[in-house]
C-alpha cells in the first residue's frame, strides 16, 4: 500500500521541543510553543518565582535537534552556523533567543543566547557561534537562563518605603569611595525625574564630592570591589522594577568590553512612585525644621547631562569635509 512517510526529521524535531517543554514543567517555568508562523523561533519560556509568581519576564527559543547539529565539535562545545536571515532575524529579536541544540542520542541539550552572542562586537566577524557544552539545559538554574531578561538572584521588595531605606542604607564599604545607592539614584534624575542616567562620570562626581565633604586628603580608589558595588546598583534598580534597563546590552559591556555600562532608562511607575516618596520625605523634613527650605532646589530634582564638547567639536570640520567629498563623488559619477 502506497502511503505518505513521516520523515525522521520531524521526530527528532518533536523530541528536541519535549525536552524544552519537560524542563519548564521540571523547573516550574511556563512554555508557549509557537503555534502558527514559526520562522525561527519555536517558543517563549516565561520565569516563575520560587513562590510561584507569574513575573513577565520572558524569552524566546529555537531548538535544534539531532546528530548533523552537533558535528561540529570544538574543545568547549559545537560550533553552529547560523543562515543569514536568521541571524538578521535573531539580532534584532525583541526578547532574549536562546539556541537550543538537543543530543537526541544522549537525551542532553545545550543552549546559548544566541541574540546576545550576535550583537557582541567581539563576534560580528565569526561564521559561527559556539554552544558551550558546559550550558546543560537540565542542570541550568531558571535565573541564570533568564538572566539576560532581567531575572536577577535578588529579593524583591515589595512596599516602596522598603525600597527608600535600602537606597539609603546600601553604601560602598571602601574608605575611598564614599557612596551610596541613594547618591546614584537622585543624582542620575534626568528628563523632569522621568528617566535616570547611569554612568561613569556621574558616580566620579558624586565620590569626589563626598570625600571632599568628609574634609579626606586622600582621592578616590576604584578597584574590583568599588566597580560591582556601582554595577550592582544597575542591577538593583532592574531587580526592584524602577527602571526599564536593557540589561542584555548592560552585559556586553560588563561582561565582553569589561567595562561599566552607561544608558538613560525611563523609570518604571514603580520608580516614579520612590521619587515622590523621596520628596515627601524631605518635605516633611523640611516642615520639622530638620532640614533648610532652599526654595526650588530639592533633593530629587532633574538633572542636565550632555555629550563633551570637547570630544566631538574638534570634528566639525572632519566631518563637514567627509559629506561634501562623498557628494563630490556621487556628483560626479552622475
Amino acid at each position: 500500500m502506497d502511503l505518505p512517510k513521516a520523515g525522521s526529521t520531524y521526530a527528532q524535531e518533536r523530541r528536541g521541543i519535549a525536552a524544552v517543554q519537560g524542563y519548564a514543567a521540571k523547573m516550574g517555568q511556563i512554555w508557549r510553543e509557537t503555534g502558527t508562523g514559526d520562522v525561527g523561533i519555536d517558543g517563549q519560556l516565561e520565569f516563575i518565582t520560587n513562590e510561584g509568581f507569574a513575573t513577565g519576564r520572558t524569552i524566546a527559543a529555537q531548538v535544534k535537534a539531532g546528530p548533523s547539529f552537533l558535528q561540529h565539535r570544538t574543545d568547549a562545545g559545537w560550533k553552529f552556523y547560523p543562515e543569514d536571515k536568521h541571524r538578521n532575524y535573531w539580532e534584532q529579536f525583541p526578547l532574549p533567543v536562546l539556541l537550543i541544540l538537543h543530543n537526541t542520542d544522549t537525551g542532553n541539550s545545550y543552549w546559548i543566547d544566541i541574540r546576545q552572542a550576535l550583537r557582541v562586537p567581539t563576534r560580528e566577524e565569526r561564521a559561527h557561534i559556539e554552544v558551550p557544552e558546559a550550558n546543560l539545559l537540565e542542570a541550568t538554574s531558571p535565573a541564570v537562563l533568564f538572566e539576560n531578561a532581567g531575572v536577577l538572584d535578588q529579593p524583591f521588595i515589595t512596599d516602596i518605603e522598603g525600597v527608600f531605606k535600602e537606597l539609603v542604607t546600601t553604601i560602598s564599604n571602601e574608605g575611598s569611595f564614599p557612596l551610596s545607592y541613594f547618591d546614584l539614584f537622585v543624582h542620575g534624575l534626568t528628563n523632569i525625574c522621568r528617566s535616570i542616567y547611569y554612568g561613569m562620570d556621574l558616580v566620579c562626581n558624586a565620590v569626589e564630592y563626598n570625600l571632599e565633604a568628609r574634609g579626606s586628603e586622600f582621592g578616590m580608589g576604584m578597584g574590583g570591589p568599588e566597580q560591582d558595588f556601582v554595577f550592582g546598583f544597575a542591577k538593583f534598580l532592574l531587580a526592584q522594577n524602577l527602571a526599564q534597563i536593557d540589561y542584555s546590552d548592560c552585559l556586553i559591556d560588563w561582561v565582553d568590553r569589561e567595562m561599566q555600562p552607561h544608558f538613560v532608562a525611563p523609570l518604571t511607575s514603580r520608580g516614579r512612585a520612590l521619587v515622590a516618596l523621596i520628596q515627601k520625605e524631605e518635605a516633611r523634613l523640611v516642615t520639622s525644621g530638620a532640614l533648610p527650605d532652599e526654595g526650588h532646589r530639592h533633593v530629587a530634582q532633574e538633572g542636565f547631562f550632555e555629550m563633551v564638547p570637547q570630544s566631538y567639536f574638534p570634528r566639525f570640520p572632519r566631518i563637514r569635509q567627509f559629506q561634501d567629498a562623498v557628494t563630490t563623488e556621487e556628483t560626479a559619477g552622475t
